[in-house]
């Protein structure tokens, strides 16, 4: 029989070699420190520099950490999901490899999961118990805004932070948002938070630590076919009705 933990972590990573020392670094002593029951699974989505071999360099001692790897970039979304599909926690979660997010707000996701049994927990930034250490670039943070807005009128939901990397969930739950997955990048929270809605199980917002880590992704390119992506992706939930 396979044995269950509490808690799974899962850490999608693409190109990561520059950040992701310090941050998994961070995250292992931190959870040999403060977790009893859990497993940290970096997902490496086909990235082309040495994220796989500092990982596997960083985790060989760790027998309750292991990384998935593939060679095509599938995207974040697509990471998560294999991480979810390996996790044999009870309570599957997943955090950012750049270290925006502090490995310490684990054990409040926790804390929140253990006392109210929420389905699904996510991180906001967007919240005036939040800490924010180094803010983002006025460019970014206004995108960020209207990302918000654009996604919560399109798709009915009255999330503050859909774009926020720190999420958690019930396993089953997991599972059952994540399969039949339409879209694997940019746009895959507000997917599944779509679905999260649409399935009425409980959400919580929780305050988090965060601080802004230089080295992102996004091309000037992409917000306009991220936006163009929604709505393709609102007319299929539509025509599904």
């Amino acid at each position: 029989m396979t044995e269950t933990l509490e808690l799974s972590i899962v850490v999608p990573a693409y190109n990561e070699q520059l950040r992701i020392t310090s941050f998994l670094k961070n995250l292992l002593n931190f959870s040999k420190k403060n977790l009893d029951s859990y497993e940290i699974i970096i997902v490496d989505d086909g990235s082309n520099d040495n994220t796989y071999q500092i990982v596997k360099d960083l985790i060989k001692d760790y027998e309750n950490t292991k990384i998935i790897t593939y060679s095509e970039n599938k995207g974040k979304g697509y990471a998560v999901f294999q991480g979810i599909l390996n996790a044999i926690g009870e309570f599957v979660l997943f955090i950012d490899a750049d270290g925006s997010t502090p490995p310490e707000e684990i054990k409040n996701m926790i804390k929140i999961y253990r006392k109210y049994d929420y389905d699904v927990i996510i991180g906001t930034r967007i919240d005036e118990r939040s800490s924010i250490e180094n803010p983002q670039p006025i460019s970014r943070k206004v995108l960020s805004l209207i990302f918000n807005l654009y996604s919560n009128i399109l798709f009915r939901l009255r999330i503050n932070d859909l774009l926020c990397g720190f999420k958690g969930f019930k396993k089953e739950i997991a599972m059952r948002i994540f399969q039949d997955l339409k879209s694997f990048r940019w746009e895959f929270d507000v997917e599944i938070l779509y679905k999260v809605r649409k399935l009425e199980y409980s959400l919580y917002q929780i305050p988090i630590k965060w601080k802004h880590e230089e080295g992102s992704k996004i091309k000037k390119s992409d917000p306009f076919f991220i936006f163009l992506n929604l709505f393709k992706l609102r007319l299929k939930f539509f025509k599904k009705k």
